[in-house]
This record gives C-alpha cells, structure tokens and sequence, in this order.
C-alpha cells in the first residue's frame, strides 16, 4: 500500500481507534479518526478518503444513519462495520443496507488488515467495472455514430454500392444501386446477386476473387452492359480483424453518357475526316500534275514549293489515316476480317519498302527469322499497319549509322515479333505514357521528326484487338524494343491453308 490509502476509523472508543491506527499505519496506511457519524461526515467531507470502519453504536450518530449518508454521497467508499459480541444480526442488518463488511470485537490484527485490503480491492475492482463500462458505452455510441456515417455516405453515394457474402448473398445496397440496375429492391432483403444483376461476367469476377483471397489480385475492374445502361464495376474483398474474408464490395459507376460521347466524337472524326481527305486527296493529285509539267514548265523555286506542299498535304492525309484507324479501333471495327497468316511474308515486305527510308538516313535494317514460324490468326492490313508504324518509328528515331533489327521468336501459344534500334530511347517515366494518343516523346534529338503521335496507339489496339499484347524495353541513348505477342494456330502450317 501507499500513504495515499487513507482509512478512517470512526468509533466512540479512543482505544478502539488508536489501536487501529497502530495495526494499519506500519501496513502503509494513512489513517484519520472520528467519534462519531457526525464527525466522520465532516471529515469525508475534508479528506478524500478509501475505507471507512465504522462502529455500530455510537453516540450522536450511528452507523445505520452513517450507511444512508455515505451510500448517497459517497457510494464508491466501502463501508466496514465494528460490532462487539451479541449484535452480530445488527452488523448483518448493516450489510443488507450497503456494509461492505464487519468485524467483531475484540479483533485480531491480520483479520483487521485482511477485511480493509479486500474492501479496497473490491473499490478497485468496482472503480475498473465503471471503467469499462463507460468506455463500452462510448465505444458503443462511437460505433452507432461511425456506422450512422457510413449508412449516410454510402445512402448518398452517385455511385452503386453492393456488398455480398462468400456465397454471392447480397446483405447491403445503396439507393444508386438500385436506380442502375433497376431490379434491386428498395430495402435490403437480401437475395442472390444473380437475381439483380443479368450478367454472367461479374459473379464469375467475384467468383475469381474469392478464389484468389490469398493471391495478389485484390481488385477487379470492368464493364457491364445492362440494357442500354453501360456500367464501370470496379470490385474488392472485405476483411475482418483477422485478414478473414467477410464478402465481396463492388462499386458501379454509370458511364452511358461517356460512351454516347465516345461514340459521339468517333462519329465526328470519322465525318470530318472523310470530308477532307478528299478535297486534300484531289489538291495534292492536282499539284502531281503541276509537278509533272503538265500544266506547263516550273522553275526551280516554284517547285521547291510545290514540293514542300506536297509534303503538308501528306502528313495531313497521313494524319486523317490515322484518325480513322483510331475511330474504328474504339468503334470496335478495327480488326475486319481474320484469317490464317503467314508473318514470315509481312515482315519481309515491310523490311524491303522501309529499305529505301533506311538507306536514306545511313542505317542498316536487318530482318531474322526462323524457318517455319507459326501462322497466327490475324488481319492482314491492321497487321501490316502494325509493324510498318514500328519500323517506321525505329528508323526515325535511331541517329544516322544506327541499326535496326526486325526478328520473330516462336513460342508454344504465341509468336512474338521484336522490333529493337539503337536509337534515343525512352525515359522510365515515359513508357507508361507513349501508347497514349497524341503523345510524342520530348528529346532533343527528335523535335524535327513529323508525326501524330497516334502510331503507338494504333499498334496497341490492333494488337489487342487480336488478342495479343505489345510491350516496350527502352534504355536512353542506347535504344528501344518493341515486342507484339500474337496468338499462333495451334499446329497451323502453311499448307495446312493452301499458302506458300
């Protein structure tokens, strides 16, 4: 014990309460005394006190009227009661009325000091339980309060929210949610998923993820089409405490109206682009003819001119070319018609028309392949396209006396295609970026080269169009490769197909 345990013994007896004192000060203690009631409520009223031992009679004021005092004033101060021979019933009378304890007369030492350090344990104890309890209530009231805000926000939330159990049982949605999909009910009532929702491709996500608890997959997204509705899920696990999985959350966010504008705009450059290619297409045939001299003699000055309007007149048809593959691409009709080919043939015919443009800038364009590559299942002029804006690319941005190497690598179910050069090469922090459309890498080197910056984005959708992927490794001032996977037929032969 510490000196800050105060007890108080309140008796008639002088002896009674010295002795007392002589028990419970050399265990720590710091001990007050009081003749009667009456005192004693003067000194709780002083003294911050821990135990009080009171006897059962005593002049002016006993303990029955200390017990009802104390009980109401002091409810947290155990009471001790001191009885002599013959009125044990009274001190049980005492303890019905709130007495922690009693003791009798005469007591020995160690019964005295074993009865106060209980009741002082039983104050702990007490004071810990009020402890606790008060902060299960604020804790309680904290958690109705958080989940009041979260009712709130997800309630409030644009955007669709449902949460589902491990078996796909739908346990909350908001009112977005059932704006968009129509079918949900107004209140939670539970009910499959696919009750609610006409699409395979999301519970098979779900599915996917629950499988994939402990992999690396954490999130899905991707795009459901209800109707006319056109919907972003973007799905995730929920945890417990202990990493166990509770269900599933996904997200819906309505993008019908972007897609009317995508489509809107693909529209738009579609129209615009075919009404200038041909007025564009007739200047630069007319000027042909000019520069033939057939529309008579030119000099030197006016065909230089010509020459370099020719050359505008080019990049803007390139540029409209460009634009509409683009616009077929995200239109979903970039990829025509795909049949059994043979790469062997492209590339080689690509390598040879680039041969001249290489031959130009003093570079070697080198083509190896392997016999018998694989045929893969492809468009032959989206796959032309492909791989003459990655040569093409190659040679505009490798310095004179580079090299540019086109090879093929078979692979079990897939042939990949390098393109590689020794040329400027790309930033790390631009690779991310050169698919985009529009974007043209910033170097020095390279600010007099003409282009759209729509060459990439060309090569990655037609690639994935077919299903394959295209990859990019580049060092700065060493050089750049390009890898298109495509998928191969499995076993496919050229004579399989009547090629040769």
């Amino acid at each position: 014990m510490t000196g800050n345990t105060t007890v108080l013994v309140v008796d008639d007896e002088k002896v009674v309460r010295e002795g007392c004192s002589r028990i419970l000060s050399p265990e720590g203690f710091e001990v007050l005394a009081a003749a009667n009631g009456r005192e004693a409520l003067e000194v709780l009223e002083r003294e911050s006190t821990n135990v009080v031992l009171c006897d059962l009679k005593m002049p002016v004021m006993g303990a029955l009227e200390v017990l009802e005092i104390v009980g109401q004033r002091y409810p947290d101060i155990p009471v001790i009661i001191i009885t002599g021979h013959g009125t044990v019933e009274s001190a049980v009378e005492c303890m019905k009325r709130g007495a922690y304890d009693f003791i009798t007369k005469p007591f020995r030492a160690d019964h005295l000091v074993l009865v106060v350090r209980r009741a002082l344990e039983k104050q702990t104890l007490e004071r810990r339980a009020w402890q606790l309890q008060e902060e299960r209530a604020r804790n309680l009231y904290d958690l109705a309060a958080e989940q009041s805000r979260v009712r709130t926000i997800v309630s409030c939330m644009a955007d669709g929210v449902v949460v589902t159990t491990p078996d796909l049982e739908v346990v909350l949605h908001n009112p977005a949610a059932t704006r968009l999909l129509e079918s949900m009910p107004l209140v939670n009532q539970g009910g499959a998923l696919s009750d609610y929702i006409n699409d395979d491709n999301l519970g098979n996500a779900l599915k996917r993820l629950l499988a994939n608890a402990e992999g690396e997959e954490e999130c899905i997204a991707q795009e459901l089409i209800l109707g006319r509705k056109h919907l972003r899920a973007l799905s995730a696990l929920v945890y417990g405490p202990e990493r166990q999985v509770l269900g599933t959350v996904t997200v819906l966010h309505d993008v019908t109206s972007l897609k009317e504008l995508d489509e809107m705009k693909s529209n738009f450059v579609h129209h615009v682009s075919h009404e200038l290619r041909a007025p564009l297409s007739a200047i630069k045939q007319q000027h042909s003819v000019i520069l033939d001299g057939l529309a008579g003699e030119l000099v030197d000055k006016q065909r230089e001119l010509l020459n370099r309007a020719q050359d505008k007149i080019q990049g803007l048809l390139d540029m409209i070319n460009d634009l509409l593959d683009v616009a077929r691409i995200e239109s979903g009709h970039g990829v025509q018609q795909q049949v059994p080919l043979n790469l062997a043939n492209i590339l080689q015919q690509t390598v040879t028309l680039m041969g001249s443009k290489a031959e130009e800038k003093g570079l070697s364009l080198e083509l190896e392949l392997p016999e018998d590559l694989p045929l893969v299942q492809a468009d032959e002029r989206s796959i032309e396209e492909v791989f003459t804006n990655l040569i093409s690319n190659a040679i505009n941005y490798t310095p004179d006396g580079g090299t540019v190497l086109v090879s093929a690598i078979p692979h079990q179910e897939y042939l990949e295609v390098r393109v590689s050069d020794t040329g400027v090469g790309i930033a790390e922090e631009e690779i991310s970026k050169i698919f985009d459309k529009f974007y043209r890498v910033k170097h020095p080197q390279t600010r007099q080269i003409i282009g759209t910056g729509l060459g990439l984005s060309i090569v990655k959708g037609v690639t994935e169009a077919h299903r394959g992927s295209v990859e990019v490794e580049s060092k700065p001032g060493v050089g750049t490769t390009f890898k298109v996977s495509l998928p191969t037929i499995s076993g496919g032969k050229l004579a399989d197909y009547g090629q040769d």
